[in-house]
């Protein structure tokens, strides 16, 4: 512990207060030479006692509270000063919300793009479709990005895949209040769910709405933690495409990875929350103008669906009839 020392000249014999734990004099000459430092006579080491002690109890609870201080900024988990912490975590079993429904899945065959969110809230739960908090930005991005010609209730998640060839679904289906109430292990084995449902139903693309649903599926797929610098939003590396059926010719579903829409999410600007959702809304109109002029390519001139092939006076009306299929493809 720190104590006063005290400083004597020899000229002027008076006391002077410092910082340190002896008493020091000093001699001082007329001449330049050496000056003697740090000599301590038993008498000066008694002086340096008792001023020590006066002050014990007072710089006793300051290195205290230093040290405590210290040990919290240096704290690292499993090497906790003064023995192991105990673990806190806000994970619930699923007999607390057992009293809650999980919501359907919305699929279809051809989707562009099978949105996956990490899994039900409460009131989705409650409503029984999904992204039903009026907080969730959901339905709003969907629409702003593009995805959407308008921006639907979450009463109409049915429609996702007849209508514009999205699907929902989630990575774990059991409802709770909080991401953090799910555990690390329920959510990996429910990549192996969402590959079987990639191969099952072949979308071009999956979207993983929230970083958290990515670094699951890396973990599984790769068995080890995802690095900082190995993770970014956007559009993923082929080489991690999912549900790969090599077999029956389906590359897999690119990834493309967003911010979470929960409107806990508060890390991201809305501005970027949008640019990535315009970014995948983009890919997914070039798909469908793709998808119709392949379409319109396969119909061989002067035919009309569920009719003979006519001469040539028959083939405006067929050509007439061609343009508005396309149309009503194009809605």
């Amino acid at each position: 512990m720190a104590s006063k020392r005290v400083l004597r000249s020899t000229s002027s014999q008076k006391e002077t207060p410092a910082t340190g734990n002896v008493v020091v004099e000093e001699k001082t000459t007329t001449f330049k030479g050496t000056i003697d430092k740090f000599s301590m006579s038993t008498s000066e080491s008694m002086a340096s006692t008792v001023v020590e002690e006066s002050k014990g109890s007072e710089e006793t609870t300051r290195t205290s509270t230093k040290r405590k201080y210290t040990d919290a900024l240096s704290y690292k988990p499993g090497a906790a000063p003064g023995g192991p912490k105990k673990k806190n975590s806000s994970y619930a079993p699923p007999s607390k919300y057992a009293h809650l429904k999980g919501v359907p899945d919305q699929l279809g065959e051809n989707m562009y793009c099978m949105l996956i969110g990490l899994n039900p809230g409460i009131a989705t739960s409650q409503a029984g479709h999904c992204y039903a908090n009026p907080s969730n930005l959901f339905w709003r991005m969907l629409h702003q990005g593009g995805l959407t010609t308008r921006q639907c209730k979450p009463q109409e998640d049915e429609i996702l895949p007849a209508e514009f060839g999205l699907g929902t679904t989630n990575i774990v289906g059991r409802p709770t209040a909080s991401q953090a109430e799910l555990s690390l292990e329920e959510m990996d084995e429910g990549v192996a769910e969402l590959e079987r449902k990639c191969r099952q139903y072949r979308p071009e693309s999956v979207c993983l709405i929230g970083k958290a649903i990515w670094e699951s599926v890396f973990r599984s797929k790769h068995g080890r933690k995802m690095t900082k610098t190995e993770f970014k939003f956007g559009w993923q590396n082929e080489k991690e495409n999912m549900g790969v059926d090599k077999k029956n010719g389906y590359p897999g579903a690119r990834i493309y990875v967003v911010v979470s829409t929960s409107g806990l999410a508060a890390g991201y600007s809305l501005e970027y929350k949008l640019k990535l959702w315009k970014d995948l809304g983009n890919w997914i109109n070039e798909r469908r103008a793709e998808r119709l002029e392949e379409a319109a390519a396969k119909e061989e001139p002067g035919e009309s669906a569920g009719e003979p092939v006519g001469g040539p006076s028959e083939q405006p009306a067929s050509a007439e009839a061609s343009s508005s299929t396309t149309s009503v493809k194009a809605e």
